[in-house]
């Protein structure tokens, strides 16, 4: 079943929207867009567990409120389910063929918003072309 959001955003977007002079058009457009966004439950593992790596500070305690505020109340977190891990078995072996493997976070952001049918919003687009059922969008360029 697919969601009701229509964008997926990535971990790239997610880390642009904690620059205190980040990318403009990416906040922008994620404030247009608030509503109709989620976030995979991987992508938001990963900010967390990026977060616990800054060392202690105040860019630290800013991170990890900006975070957990927005793992708990923001875009919904979408889970990496039986759907998508269907989706990835049969994209990532095709993929390696060609010579063009993700990462784990990258095929899973993909497998979750193929089978979702939304669209994943990143940075590297270049890197999900050529996925089966994949759309994306680069809100870093107009």
């Amino acid at each position: 079943m697919a969601s009701s959001a229509l964008y997926l955003l990535d971990l790239a977007v997610l880390a642009e929207l904690t620059r205190p002079a980040g990318n403009r058009r990416v906040q922008t457009l994620f404030r247009e867009h608030q509503r109709v966004s989620a976030i995979a439950a991987p992508t938001a593992y990963a900010l967390l567990r990026g977060v616990e790596a800054v060392p202690e500070g105040a860019r630290r305690t800013q991170l990890a409120g900006f975070a957990h505020e927005l793992v708990r109340s923001g875009p919904p977190v979408l889970p990496f389910d039986r759907d998508a891990a269907l989706w990835l078995a049969r994209e990532a072996p095709r993929r390696a063929r060609q010579g063009r493997n993700w990462t784990a976070l990258e095929g899973q952001q993909a497998a979750i918003a193929a089978t979702q049918d939304m669209v994943l919003v990143t940075r590297t687009p270049a890197t999900y072309a050529g996925a089966q059922s994949l759309r994306t969008e680069d809100w870093f360029r107009p």
